[in-house]
């Protein structure tokens, strides 16, 4: 009598699709669980990377400062060197030999000076330059944790769904209707 009712049991569960659904449960926990796993790598980097872009920013600011100083130096240096130029290839003055030479002199230090300002301004730029990657990547790392918070809730991984309002977590469909 026994074993006449194990068959019918196993009949009946496969009959009912008890089997199936147990193992459409078992992969669905289980995407779930990998899913909660890359959102916590993904929420772990996008810590850091905040983190990073926290120290970088006033180091960032200070250098956009002194960029805009310095652009307004140049300028100033830039339009000091051609007057002293036109005056000193057209000979637009009466000077000695002495003072031509002293000119000179003083024009050779105002090139040599605006060399070392346009090293400076590579400097900058170049580091302008990484903070804008950093930045972009911060900003593909947050849709990336976004992206996964959004199927993790679609997923019913409540659990590690953001809770800072973020991502919209869809509402549950009413009772007696099918899920697309």
């Amino acid at each position: 009598m026994t074993g006449v009712r194990a068959r019918l049991r196993r009949r009946l569960r496969r009959s009912s699709g008890f089997d199936e659904l147990a193992k459409r449960l078992a992969r669905t926990e289980a995407r779930i669980t990998r899913q909660g796993e890359r959102l916590t790598t993904v929420g772990e980097r996008l810590r850091r990377n905040k983190e990073l872009l926290d120290e970088i920013k006033p180091t960032a600011h200070r250098a956009q400062s002194l960029y805009e100083i310095l652009a307004a130096q140049v300028g100033a240096i830039e339009e000091r060197l051609l007057d002293l130029t036109e005056k000193v290839e057209l000979g637009g003055f009466d000077a000695t030999d002495g003072e031509k030479a002293e000119t000179r002199n003083l024009l050779e230090e105002v090139r040599q000076e605006h060399r070392r300002i346009r090293v400076r301004f590579g400097a900058v730029t170049r580091y302008e330059e990484r903070l804008r990657r950093l930045e972009a990547a911060l900003a593909e790392e947050m849709a990336a944790a976004a992206e996964l918070a959004h199927e993790a809730a679609l997923d019913g991984a409540l659990a590690y769904a953001p809770t800072h309002g973020a991502v919209d977590i869809p509402e549950d469909p009413p009772a007696g209707s099918t899920a697309t």
